[in-house]
């Protein structure tokens, strides 16, 4: 990694049944992959990480805007997470400033609580989560309205050019997806949260979404550095691989916010025990002066 190397790009799958005990044994070349990631951070040496993470109907509950910028929060204690205080970069209050003058209608949080769509990536990749310096933006990826995922890219486009100014390393942080369907229900106003039976009978048919061939496609157009592979992909594509399908916004975002360079390094495995495609990808872009 050169001198020049000054942003970098990570996408990654997560899944809550992967912190459950009874569903540890499973995800080995996962996890592998995550280790390879976790080397990667350590060799790039961020000073800023933007992580775009997804909701599941616990901050975007009864407001759901496409995306919002946190300026103080934890994470959300759930599926062995623990309450964590986010340290929050002080460029987040400009940035988001910049990106409303850049006509990108984003919300904004404080003292907020977020769930594991942020909290199990975070722990994860960082041995210090609470040192991260970071800036978490939370993409609506399954409530209603939903989004056209081109629009994800867009604002990750604006995120960087934002962000050219910015004089340390940057890494940016998609966390969610592939092809999985999650026991929740498909957007609509008025939505609920399932009863456990709901959920229960919602698990049956989880295992019918997920489509490792689409997966393994999308990884293959990031290794390529296809910039559209995210942008042209319709809603109808993305219900067949499931509702968890939808966070591949935070993908496009991500690298869209990186540059969209060629990724180095892809990752995947099909994990049944946790209904999810679990793939990684990431990569760097060199800015010369």
């Amino acid at each position: 990694m050169t001198s020049e190397t000054h942003r970098a790009f990570i996408c990654l799958s997560h899944s809550p049944f992967m912190a459950l005990p009874e569903r540890s044994d499973a995800g080995y070349e996962y996890r592998a992959a995550v280790e390879e990631t976790k080397k990667f951070i350590l060799d790039f040496g961020p000073d800023l990480v933007v992580m775009f993470a997804p909701d599941h109907m616990n901050l975007l509950n009864q407001v759901r805007p496409p995306f919002t910028g946190i300026l103080s929060g934890e994470t959300l204690p759930e599926f062995g997470i623990p309450r964590l205080e986010l340290n929050i970069h002080p460029v987040a209050e400009t940035l988001f400033q910049d990106l409303v003058t850049m006509d990108v209608d984003l919300a904004v949080g404080e003292e907020v609580a977020i769930d594991h769509g942020l909290g199990l990536t975070l722990l994860q990749l960082f041995d210090e989560p609470g040192e991260v310096p970071l800036v978490p933006i939370i993409v609506n990826a399954i409530g209603y309205p939903l989004f056209p995922v081109a629009r994800a890219r867009r604002v990750g486009e604006q995120v960087g050019r934002a962000l050219q100014s910015y004089e340390g390393k940057a890494l940016f942080i998609g966390t969610g997806g592939l092809s999985h369907n999650p026991p929740f229900p498909a957007p609509a106003p008025g939505v609920r949260r399932f009863t456990p039976q709901e959920r229960a009978e919602s698990l049956t048919t989880a295992l019918d979404y997920l489509d490792p061939v689409w997966d393994r496609e999308l990884l293959a157009r990031m290794a390529d550095g296809d910039a559209d592979c995210f942008s042209g992909l319709s809603q109808a594509e993305l219900d067949v691989r499931g509702g968890g399908a939808n966070e591949v916004r935070t993908w496009a975002a991500a690298w869209a916010a990186g540059g969209s360079p060629p990724a180095t390094f892809t990752s995947y495995e099909l994990v049944e025990p946790w209904i999810t495609g679990m793939g990684v990808a990431f990569g760097t872009t060199p800015v010369h002066p």
